[in-house]
Order: structure tokens, then C-alpha cells, then sequence
């Protein structure tokens, strides 16, 4: 009897899933803003709100995107950058 463990990946959260070269370059230029501080639509963000994609960076073997916010830069992992992060389009 062969026992098969199904496990479904979700591409998004799975750590061993790194941002690819071209994912990571694909999102330069890009704004984001904190998942907490979410707006409703219609709502404006504040200036001091909304970060701008400007790197890629490759550290142990794991390339990573970095975010410039109005008081602080900061560098996500796919995973934190899709759990704490939200891009718009506005």
C-alpha cells in the first residue's frame, strides 16, 4: 500500500519559494503601503503612508525587494512582502 501525503503549496507563502530576478525587477518602481494601513476605496493615502519599490537585493542566496517609506527603508522576503505589504495602482 502506498501512502501519498497531499500537500497543496501555495506558491505565495511557501518559504522555499523566493522571489524570482524578474518577479522582484517586475515590482521596481511599484508603490506600496502597509496591509494596516489599508484605506477604503476612495480614500487617499497619506504621504508618510505610501512606500516606493526601489531595489532588489540578493542575500544568502535569496533575493529580496526594498521598500523606501517617507521615515525608513526596509527589505521583504516574498513571504513577508505578501503578508504585510499591498501594492496600488492609483
Amino acid at each position: 500500500m502506498k501512502t501519498h501525503l497531499n500537500i497543496k503549496k501555495d506558491p505565495i507563502n511557501d518559504i522555499m519559494n523566493p522571489f524570482t530576478l524578474d518577479e522582484a525587477v517586475s515590482l521596481i518602481y511599484r508603490l506600496a503601503v502597509f496591509k494596516k494601513d489599508e484605506r477604503q476605496p476612495g480614500q487617499k493615502y497619506s504621504i508618510t503612508q505610501i512606500g516606493h519599490i526601489c531595489g532588489v537585493l540578493a542575500l544568502n542566496d535569496q533575493i529580496e525587494i526594498v521598500i523606501k517609506f517617507y521615515d525608513e527603508m526596509r527589505q521583504f522576503t516574498k513571504t513577508e512582502f505578501y503578508a504585510q505589504v499591498k501594492l496600488i495602482d492609483e
